[in-house]
């Protein structure tokens, strides 16, 4: 379990690391209009990678999780029900750029359709691995692919390839994946041989509720900038683009800390309810509390991260990462919430929260975008997190009989007072408004009753009780 822990862990900050690393180089060598289009077509490729399968890659890891010895069949299955649905999307983009995208983008997004047929093997062998839990061989494909993409990348645009080039770099890489998945001793290889109508029929059966979440899912991830490339300019894109990267990259610390909780949480669910609702309370405060006070740090600190990272045309992202930020500190809780209810079997639940979650971020974006333009566009994502959230917690409420809502919306009072200090015009120094902010968040916090006298002295007691543990 700790090799797996390892390698996904791995895998996301190596992932993030290489996909920024990419956006970075391109951010100063593309026009803003050029990263735009970029980021429209990125939004694109990895929202539909995972879609051939319909949402029936749960199902498949479990299946060979309990019987390994149905790789083979569930496999190949898997995958000749996977393959037409990818030509049908990737016909889909195909035409997507014929017929709407403007001249530079006709091929990236042809080439981004052929990159499906080969996707809808490496998705099926994915989740074969998951299943036997063999997560270092995906990490391991998985960080190649994307290491080929930032040095292919920076080839194909270096010769001015431009967009189309740094996407036919990206359809041979998923080739190769492909190949070496192909190649890898604990996959089968898929034979048409052992398809068979009873396991296809099953498909039908189980598609509907997790072809929702995983297209809700899917959408919910990617949609906003595919939204924007239709609601502002491509230049606007660019910028949005740039501010989501480094939202992305603090969001990856919170998830991080939620997979680690998870063990205890699962282990607590089935044989302690009443320690699972106390540490699910305290979690829950003690995320939110320290995520919005990290959240106020990003937002004083964001036009020096972005002057020091991205070229002075991308300066305006300054002002759209303030507000994205404040979706980070309700990301953990999300993600926990949702395990939360996967391990309930609330899988409706689950899909109630998110389709809330998805309309909510739809209407906003094109008010918001209509009314204040590119200014208003990222206030979209976090009120949508906010009502996904605020959904799973009156499920949790209802369903565990705790008073979790309530604590959550203390916190969020709180840290609301907090926020308005921030972006008021009380202090023209920055760093003056976010001592402010953090006065007033704490004070908030204490009249509110989201931190105890009894928070203080556990506190206390762990801090004088390290030492001795440390030396013994």
């Amino acid at each position: 379990m700790l090799g797996n822990f390892a390698s996904l862990a791995s895998l996301r900050v190596g992932l993030a690391a290489l996909t920024f690393a990419l956006f970075w180089f391109l951010s100063h060598r593309l026009s803003t209009a050029q990263l735009g289009g970029f980021s429209l077509l990125m939004n694109a490729f990895f929202m539909v990678q995972t879609v051939p399968l319909l949402g029936m890659g749960l199902p498949l890891i479990r299946r060979i999780a309990a019987r390994p010895q149905v790789a083979a069949r569930e496999s190949s299955n898997s995958f000749f029900f996977s393959l037409p649905v990818a030509v049908l999307i990737g016909g889909a983009l195909a035409l997507t750029g014929i017929w709407y995208a403007d001249g530079a983008l006709r091929w990236p997004f042809a080439l981004l359709g052929l990159s499906m047929l080969p996707s809808s093997w490496t998705v099926v062998a994915e989740c074969v691995l998951v299943g036997r839990e063999k997560m270092r061989g995906i990490a391991y494909v998985n960080l190649l692919e994307a290491l080929g993409r930032l040095i292919g990348g920076i080839v194909a645009v270096s010769l001015g390839s431009g967009l189309t080039g740094l996407f036919a770099v990206f359809l041979c890489l998923r080739v190769c994946a492909a190949l070496l998945y192909l190649c890898n001793p604990l996959l089968p290889v898929p034979s048409w041989r052992l398809v068979h109508g009873r396991v296809m029929l099953r498909y039908r059966r189980q598609l509907a509720t997790y072809l929702s979440i995983e297209v809700v899912s899917s959408v919910h991830a990617r949609i906003d900038i595919i939204l924007l490339s239709w609601l502002l300019s491509l230049r606007e894109v660019g910028i949005y683009a740039a501010a989501t990267r480094l939202s992305d990259a603090a969001v990856m610390v919170p998830t991080m800390a939620a997979i680690v909780l998870l063990p205890t949480q699962s282990r607590l669910f089935e044989s302690d309810r009443a320690a699972f609702v106390r540490l699910f309370e305290r979690a829950v405060r003690w995320y939110l509390i320290a995520g919005f006070a990290a959240a106020l740090a990003v937002v004083a600190l964001a036009p020096f991260i972005v002057h020091l990272i991205y070229a002075p045309n991308l300066a305006q992202a300054a002002s759209i990462l303030q507000i994205l930020i404040l979706g980070a500190s309700l990301m953990v809780v999300d993600q926990m919430l949702s395990t939360t209810q996967i391990a309930a079997k609330a899988q409706r639940a689950d899909l109630h929260a998110m389709c809330s979650g998805l309309a909510t971020l739809l209407v906003l974006l094109c008010v918001f975008s209509h009314f204040f333009g590119l200014a208003g566009a990222p206030m979209a994502p976090p009120a949508a997190l906010l009502v996904r959230v605020l959904v799973r917690l009156y499920w949790a409420q209802k369903q565990f009989a705790t008073r979790i809502l309530g604590v959550a919306l203390r916190v969020l009072a709180a840290a609301a007072v907090a926020i308005a200090v921030c972006f008021s015009r009380i202090a023209e120094n920055m760093a003056v408004r976010l001592l402010l902010a953090c006065a007033c968040y704490a004070a908030a916090l204490w009249a509110t009753g989201s931190v105890r006298m009894a928070d203080w002295q556990m506190l206390r007691d762990w801090l004088q009780r390290r030492p001795r543990h440390s030396a013994a």
